[in-house]
């Protein structure tokens, strides 16, 4: 009977031992970060810019081989690529911190940024905060019609100015259990598109 009691006890002891571990493993598991954004503020630093550029895009032609004018339209801006590319030196940090999508306004270039503080932008373009390139729609279609002549060629050609801007971003995040604050810097280049400038021409079809 002796033998018995010292068996239960132990067992309740090792018991007691095995739960007492479990608890403190689960205690000393690290718990899952999960940042919320704060804010973005925008500068203008020595190496950012904005620039214009303006890009020849490849002229085209339609041939009107019948005995009546023939009616054409073009969309120049059809092939205009506006983007957005963010870029940092930690892309660790940024990733830990960007845990799912979020949009921000960024800079179009015709709001001036300062050069000796951070400033903050509340309307404009919206895009993903993101380390992939992406596009940005085109919010304006250009649209041309032309009337050919019978036995013509229309010849189009025209470029494309965008405005290119370059900027130095500061984002903070705030970890939503422990209000722990990170921030993170980086550049920014994103493209916008300004105007089209077209020329039609017409030549005989000899």
């Amino acid at each position: 009977m002796t033998q018995i009691k010292k068996l239960l006890r132990t067992g309740l002891f090792a018991i007691i031992v095995l739960c007492g571990a479990s608890a403190c493993s689960n205690d000393d598991e690290p718990v899952a970060k999960n940042y919320e954004l704060k804010e973005v503020a925008w500068t203008m630093q020595d190496n950012d810019e904005i620039k214009i550029i303006k890009q020849t895009a490849p002229g085209f032609f339609v041939d009107n081989n019948t005995d009546q004018n023939m009616e054409v339209e073009v969309s120049p801006t059809v092939d205009v690529q506006q983007s957005s590319f963010f870029y940092t030196s930690d892309s660790d940090l940024f990733q830990l911190l960007v845990q799912a999508p979020i949009e921000i306004h960024v800079p179009n270039g015709l709001t001036p940024l300062p050069s000796d503080d951070f400033s903050y932008i509340y309307s404009g373009p919206k895009v993903l905060f993101s380390l992939e390139k992406q596009s940005i729609p085109l919010t304006i279609e250009i649209t041309h019609k032309s009337t050919i002549p019978p036995h013509h060629r229309l010849i189009y050609s025209h470029i494309i100015s965008l405005r290119e801007v370059n900027a130095t971003f500061r984002a903070r995040f705030t970890e939503t259990n422990t209000g722990e604050e990170l921030e993170i810097t980086g550049k920014w280049m994103g493209k916008f598109f300004i105007q089209n400038e077209g020329e039609t021409t017409l030549e005989e079809i000899k």
